[in-house]
């Protein structure tokens, strides 16, 4: 099909369940020893505390925690003088609504939580006070429940361990430590509750997922319609589920995802995620046995997921939310005089590309529901669909800083979350921040289940993925793993010291000391606490709106980072060396284009174990290469040279390296009207047939 200029979206997509879709394990084969299949657990429904030293058994049915991970005593008074022998039990099941919180009370001090429950008592009767004679400070477990009609994406309890920190004890991968000592006795060890959350669904069987339909049915010319588009729409895989008749419907889940073609040309997917019901009489013999229908049907209902999804070169994604939202919406209402099908065409053919004479397009998708699209921002930082208020909100600013190493010295580098919509607005968020950089490994901000053998890669890569892999295998063992939902990263033993305090002092004090800053302002801007927003799923309003103080949060933090890289380069023009010869493998070797050893003697030498890591990598490499030869980045590289003369690390007060762009601010909108209803002769009115 014909090209014709700039397109807001290039193809529409639904994806989900077909009559080719093979079973997902049937596609899945990993031939190396960190994909060791870990069995999905049953979630936890039930906690329990006994005291052993008062003969206190583990109750039928319970499991008791007895041990940490590394082996120590789970004794929640351990090391304790006074204190009897306490230990938690936990049971697995699906006979009733699993927990969905653990939490410690500090009796007298704090307030329980709503909805939260406490364990008075052991099994036996007896106070279930954790500190019962070794402290006066009363403390309890507690707990909360997921309701009878629950969402069957509700995120439960699945484990449940105890940790002793002072013998280098941490939260094992995934885990969410609850942040309260157990043991308050003067004498003993301080021992910390961690536990696991993931999505408690029960009879699922997945399949990989595939093309049920798409708009314009032919291919542009310059860019056919990618195979894998129906793997990354839904990256767990299209699954038949069976559910209790009684369950909530969930809500739909937004994501978005990047594919990156072998010119580094970036595609931008937005695909929002929802269920419909499936046909018992489509369900074979051997589906029901898996699925656990044929046991009281008639209580039973079986769904299967699907997804509709927007693909474009352009990141749009805040508007292309609201338009699959928009559609999802109309497609369970109604009936309506126009037929979907309508509404996406005239999305995708009627609405103009935003453009210097008219910056902002204004789409009315019909009288409640419309959208905004801005011109692209004109800058030499290459474009991204990234958030650096999501990065920053989700790290903290010493994480962030962590990751921002293991990229600029090239780590395995694994981001994951419950969550697919943070996943690539960090991600494309990291890239940009390495700037003048460009990552020239494999990069897959959100990866299908199907395409993880990327994890075993021996080269560097930087891949988000669904949390719920970790249900099914085991953490890659040479890879740094970071858990956005609770804050945490977990590297390779030989990896440990890299971190943000290898970097060089002055710079990073700066960025630090900025970071911190607009951490404490993106703070002030949320609308409810993090805890509470933290594990979110589903689509909600709490979504930062793209307002102006965030926009300028997002700039200021961008700002941060390029003046850190714009300082730790400062001066690397003196070192590249004259081209003396045409390019050939010699010629471009980046030894004869750069003098390393003045470029690293030039530097703190307390800082040169960083400087050394960092200049062996390929993007320095090919950075230098960029810089002495014509490349189709020299305005990038011209525009960074002027944050490099701009740089002062020693003077105080700001210096703006980005400007900030205005054209959002133009008055001058388009209007684009919902598409017309037919009209008929007579003024007869057209009737509604189409839901």
């Amino acid at each position: 099909m014909e090209d014709r200029g700039s397109r807001v979206a290039d193809y529409f997509v639904v994806a989900g369940l077909t009559d080719i879709s093979k079973p997902l394990e049937e596609e899945i084969h990993f031939n190396d020893a960190c994909h060791k299949l870990a069995k999905p657990k049953e979630p936890i429904t039930d906690v329990a505390v006994i005291i052993k030293s008062l003969g206190e058994e583990v109750p039928p049915g319970y499991k008791c925690i007895d041990v940490t991970p590394s082996g120590l005593s789970a004794d929640l008074n351990n090391g304790s003088l006074m204190g009897p022998q306490i230990y938690m039990c936990y049971r697995r099941g699906r006979d009733k609504p699993p927990l969905t919180d653990l939490g410690v009370l500090y009796d007298g001090k704090e307030r329980l939580k709503q909805g939260c429950e406490i364990i008075q008592t052991t099994p036996s009767g007896r106070p279930a006070n954790i500190s019962s004679g070794a402290s006066s400070q009363k403390v309890y477990i507690t707990y909360r429940r997921a309701l009878e009609n629950m969402t069957q994406n509700t995120l439960a309890v699945t484990d449940i361990c105890i940790i002793i920190p002072s013998k280098g004890e941490t939260p094992p991968h995934t885990f969410c430590k609850v942040d309260k000592n157990l043991n308050n006795s003067m004498w003993g060890l301080s021992a910390y509750l961690c536990y696991k959350k993931s999505v408690a669904k029960t009879n699922t069987i997945s399949y990989k997922a595939g093309l049920i339909c798409r708009y314009p049915e032919k291919d542009y010319d310059s860019f056919p319609l990618p195979e894998s588009v129906p793997l990354f729409c839904l990256p767990m895989g299209a699954t038949i589920e069976c559910w209790p008749s009684n369950s909530k419907y969930p809500l739909p889940v937004f994501s978005t995802f990047v594919l990156t073609g072998a010119s580094a040309e970036k595609v931008y997917g937005a695909a929002i995620q929802f269920y419909e019901t499936y046909s018992e009489e489509n369900l074979t013999e051997k589906q029901k046995a898996q699925l656990g229908f044929m046991a009281l049907p008639s209580s039973k209902t079986v769904q299967t997921n699907k997804c509709i999804c927007l693909l474009s070169h352009w990141p749009f994604f805040d508007a292309f939310k609201k338009f699959l939202t928009f559609l999802y919406r109309y497609s369970i209402s109604g009936p309506h005089v126009l037929p979907i099908e309508k509404h996406i065409s005239h999305f995708m053919h009627k609405v103009p590309f935003p453009s210097p004479q008219r910056p902002r397009i204004l789409v009315q998708l019909s009288p409640h529901d419309n959208l905004i699209l801005s011109q692209p921002i004109s800058s030499p930082v290459p474009l991204s669909g990234g958030k650096f208020s999501a990065l920053l909100q989700n790290l903290g600013p010493e994480n962030a800083v962590n990751l921002l190493v293991f990229a600029v010295t090239e780590h395995k580098i694994l981001i994951h979350s419950l969550r697919p919509s943070v996943l690539t607005s960090v991600t494309e968020a990291l890239v940009s921040m390495i700037f003048p950089f460009h990552w020239p490994c494999p990069y897959i901000p959100l990866c299908p289940l199907a395409l993880a053998d990327v994890l075993s890669a021996p080269c560097p890569f930087i891949v988000g993925i669904d949390s719920r892999y970790f249900d099914l295998y085991d953490p890659p063992p040479d890879v740094s793993c970071v858990d956005l939902d609770t804050n945490t990263i977990s590297q390779p033993g030989d990896k440990r010291t890299i971190a943000w305090k290898i970097l060089p002092k002055k710079p990073c004090k700066k960025l630090m000391s900025t970071l911190n800053h607009l951490y404490h302002q993106l703070a002030a801007l949320q609308q409810r606490p993090r805890d509470d927003a933290l594990m979110e799923l589903a689509m909600n309003d709490y979504d930062f709106q793209s307002g102006s103080k965030l926009h300028l949060l997002d700039v200021e933090i961008q700002e941060a980072f390029l003046t850190f890289m714009a300082s730790i380069l400062k001066g690397y023009r003196s070192y590249l060396r004259p081209i003396t010869q045409a390019p050939s493998e010699t010629a471009t070797d980046a030894s004869s284009l750069f003098e390393l050893q003045g470029f690293l003697k030039s530097r703190d030498r307390s800082h040169q174990k960083f400087y050394t890591m960092m200049t062996k990598t390929q993007m320095f490499i090919r950075f230098i290469e960029e810089c002495s030869f014509v490349s189709d980045k020299d305005a990038s590289l011209a525009f960074f040279d002027d944050c490099v003369n701009k740089v002062d690390i020693d003077k105080t007060g700001d210096t703006r390296l980005i400007e900030l762009d205005e054209s959002h601010k133009s008055e001058h909108t388009v209007f684009v009207t919902p598409p017309e209803i037919p009209h008929l002769p007579n003024g007869e009115e057209l009737p509604y047939q189409y839901r």
